[in-house]
């Protein structure tokens, strides 16, 4: 709307849900159609450049101006080759969150400062009958719902999944398998303290869920997502859930959503406005977008100024403790550091292979260690699925 008020040129926009929005994107590329504009997850991105979607920015008008904006999580994802290929849509970091009343009834003063004092609070309050599951994990099956948690406990112990030279760090006593231990033993029925239903929920249905008040902490998961859990519209416990860090050093995960021109563009000039209108400046000269972004929704922005703006702690602060939130935000590494196979066209099969395995994991149906040794072997499998 704001891009027709200000140059009196229509846009015919077509939606597509998260997931199936990659194999959309390509069908109607190799079908010919005209795309001026896309949108990409960070997992999609580098796939998109190989196979041709994505016209390269470099030495349109500004577009230094918005690269030296760029936050750390952006760059990563949107400068590619050394050229800049797509503007910023949003950014996210994992965190977690815990529900404060519950916390006062197990007689806690503080949330977890370890992951053991994580599992005695989630131990005591089932004991006590506080609730039957203390915890809610996102661990519904998607790019970066399951995978993006086992990505973050990993992470904050210091571990990888892969080293810079692209062989895997699964193996026995690697830091990934370890976490992912600690994370079955949750679901095992001796402790017993994980919510079933998150092998069902993603990021926003996790955070519907947590506000009915059943479980002590949920997470690790979006920030953004304390816009539902403490929205009174959408939450009974509104206004007393809060976020929480990662114990130890605080270390966490982000990413960078981006928009990008697409190379089946009509006319480039009018698709760099329009791009601009999405991932950058409108014609005022403000970021409109991703302040509306913040406002509305509760989004980080790939801009360094919008970061540091009152768009995001005005914003913000309705849902959640601003000041804590960019503290988390100055301890988070880009989520291809900690996975690097994000890069390669095999991540998508062998993410798949993950959900499937961990999933089986977390349901007692094989081992941690099988898990892991099961993805060991799934990578040369997605290998040759992406050849």
């Amino acid at each position: 709307q704001r891009f027709q008020q200000d140059w009196g040129v229509p846009v015919d926009s077509t939606i597509s849900s998260f997931n199936d929005h990659p194999t959309k994107l390509a069908t109607m590329f190799a079908g010919g159609e005209t795309i001026d504009v896309s949108q990409s997850s960070p997992f999609s991105f580098p796939a998109f450049v190989k196979q041709g979607l994505v016209e390269p920015l470099d030495g349109l008008p500004g577009i230094e101006q918005y690269v030296n904006d760029f936050t750390g999580f952006t760059k990563e994802v949107a400068v590619i080759g050394g050229k800049p290929m797509g503007l910023p849509y949003f950014s996210a970091i994992w965190v977690w969150n815990y529900y404060e009343d519950m916390l006062r009834r197990i007689g806690a003063e503080r949330p977890f400062a370890t992951y053991d004092e994580f599992i005695e609070h989630c131990v005591k309050a089932k004991r006590d009958g506080v609730c039957r599951y203390p915890v809610l994990w996102v661990a519904g099956v998607g790019l970066e719902q399951l995978p993006g948690t086992w990505y973050a406990l990993t992470a904050n112990r210091g571990g990888q999944f892969f080293d810079k030279d692209g062989r895997h760090m699964l193996g026995a006593g690697s830091v990934a398998r370890e976490a992912l231990k600690w994370w079955v033993n949750t679901f095992d029925k001796g402790l017993d303290i994980s919510d079933p239903e998150s092998l069902k929920v993603q990021f926003t249905t996790s955070a519907k869920a947590f506000g009915a008040g059943n479980n002590l902490y949920r997470g690790p998961n979006h920030h953004y997502g304390l816009n539902v859990a403490n929205d009174p519209a959408q939450s009974p416990i509104a206004g007393k859930v809060k976020v929480h860090g990662f114990p130890g050093d605080g270390k966490t995960i982000g990413v960078t959503h981006v928009y990008f021109l697409c190379s089946a563009n009509r006319d480039k000039e009018w698709a760099w406005k329009l791009l601009q209108y999405l991932g950058g400046r409108t014609k005022d000269g403000n970021y409109t977008q991703a302040a509306n972004l913040a406002t509305d929704a509760m989004l980080g922005s790939g801009y360094r100024s919008v970061m540091t703006s009152d768009a995001v702690r005005n914003g913000w602060r309705p849902w959640g403790d601003v000041d804590a939130i960019l503290a988390m935000w100055d301890k988070a590494v880009y989520i291809g550091e900690v996975c690097n196979s994000i890069y390669e066209p095999w991540h998508f099969p062998w993410t798949d292979m993950l959900n499937i395995e961990v999933q089986k994991a977390l349901t007692g149906q094989i081992t941690a260690d099988q898990c892991c040794d099961n993805l060991i072997r799934g990578i040369d499998e997605a290998k040759r699925r992406a050849r």
